[in-house]
């Protein structure tokens, strides 16, 4: 935590598919030195989706919404283009539906004025590939989802899930509404406090939570458990694959199914998850059904997937098996120290080289101008931005990569400046 700038955590361990063990570290709150508590109320972020799928689930088991037909034929606040025509809440669900990640930074406070759904989709949708041919995960497609549940059954998106799914699974403090209550502060990647903010569609990212609350959604989860919510084959349709993920996603999942991300563990087993990154915190749930063994992990920072990491590589080893796909993020940390270590070398050979004015024809002096003057930009380039990817999975060490690259850059530009 220390490292990587995390000031608080929540972990619940599951075994049985019971919760057997949870723990809360460091602050709630840095400024006022509030310690972080088991029962904080959280941000979940996309583990909304796993959650909203389980609604989904419910609602087409009692017939109130078809997962196969159009969503065409429930809308009627708004409506795609005529190129979307196929698109259906299973494809939604699945993120086969061809449409693109959306706008992850439309954020307001809970005492602003927050567009309406239908206008927000109409700002936000867009198609990015023919529905059904590949995965795209897609914050906008869970949003236009949860127009489609409501437009299909005629009830407000927070007040269903809260009756179907969130009371009948005991998640006692969850809601998909903003309710005002006592929350720890978020904080972002360069570790600054985050004001508590609303989107402005909650089934993509929208839930509040607690580690417990979580808990006992993951061990609804798992197989034999005892729970009314959905059949037992409605549970096992929404953790089978449908799709391969690809890109970085497949990094750490071999595939997606209804609301959850899927992988086979190195004994075989099947086990499923869902991670969520906001702005200012982070979550992650992974479960193996079979077994009944889970973990959650809830974070009030932006900078945790380095932690998360660490911890599900140790459950991993406490389960007996290789470490699961989220524990790839440690890759990065093991690259990023080599890249240092190049960047270093690289910049005492181009000074060294420089000093001694040895003689260098004109192409290798022109590529050592052009590579070093990438190589000093990039890192000024990164600092201006609000979110990279690079931030999230080395919070503690892009600085340092910055620098050892802009380090590599300056002895690369001295040797094709400096004279022979």
């Amino acid at each position: 935590m220390p490292t990587d700038g995390v000031p608080g955590i929540v972990i619940v361990l599951i075994a049985g598919g019971e919760p057997v063990w949870s723990g809360a570290f460091g602050l709630a709150d840095v400024a006022t030195r509030r310690p972080m508590t088991a029962d904080a109320l959280f941000r979940v972020e996309s583990i909304s989706k796993p959650v909203t799928a389980w609604g989904a689930m419910r609602l087409a088991e009692s017939g109130r919404l078809d997962l196969d037909s159009p969503i065409r034929d429930c809308l009627k606040r708004w409506h795609p283009p005529e190129d979307a025509e196929p698109i259906t809440p299973r494809a939604l669900l699945g993120h086969t539906a061809g449409i693109g990640l959306g706008d992850y930074t439309a954020r307001y406070s809970p005492d602003a004025p927050v567009p309406e759904l239908p206008e927000h989709i109409a700002q936000d949708f867009a198609l990015i590939g023919a529905p059904g041919a590949r995965f795209a995960y897609s914050d906008t497609g869970y949003t236009l989802l949860e127009l489609v549940i409501e437009d299909c059954t005629g009830e407000d998106f927070g007040a269903l899930m809260a009756s179907e799914v969130l009371a009948p699974l005991g998640m006692e403090r969850a809601s998909f509404d903003w309710t005002g209550a006592t929350m720890p502060m978020g904080h972002d990647l360069r570790g600054r406090p985050v004001a508590p903010y609303v989107y402005p569609g909650r089934a993509s990212g929208g839930l509040h939570a607690t580690a417990a609350d979580l808990a006992r959604f993951a061990s609804a989860g798992m197989t034999g458990a005892d729970q009314e919510v959905i059949s037992t084959e409605g549970l096992a349709t929404l953790h089978q694959k449908v799709v391969e993920t690809g890109g970085l996603y497949g990094v750490a999942a071999e595939g997606y199914g209804l609301g959850h991300f899927t992988e086979t563990l190195s004994d075989g087993r099947a086990a499923v998850w869902h991670g969520g990154q906001g702005y200012g915190w982070m979550s992650h749930m992974h479960l193996v059904p079979e077994t009944g063994d889970g973990i959650v992990i809830l974070a009030n920072s932006q900078r945790a997937w380095p932690l998360f990491a660490a911890i599900l590589r140790d459950w991993s080893e406490s389960l007996g098996v290789a470490p699961v796909g989220m524990a790839r993020v440690l890759w990065a940390e093991r690259a990023a120290r080599v890249a240092i270590a190049l960047g270093l070398v690289v910049a005492v050979f181009g000074l060294w080289n420089a000093y001694r004015g040895a003689r260098r024809r004109p192409l290798i002096r022109g590529v050592a101008g052009g590579v070093g003057a990438a190589l000093i930009l990039w890192p000024l380039w990164a600092a201006s931005q609000d979110y990279l990817f690079v931030f999230s999975i080395l919070p503690g060490l892009w600085p340092w990569l910055g620098a050892a690259s802009a380090g590599a850059g300056a002895g690369l530009a001295a040797m094709a400046l400096g004279p022979e």
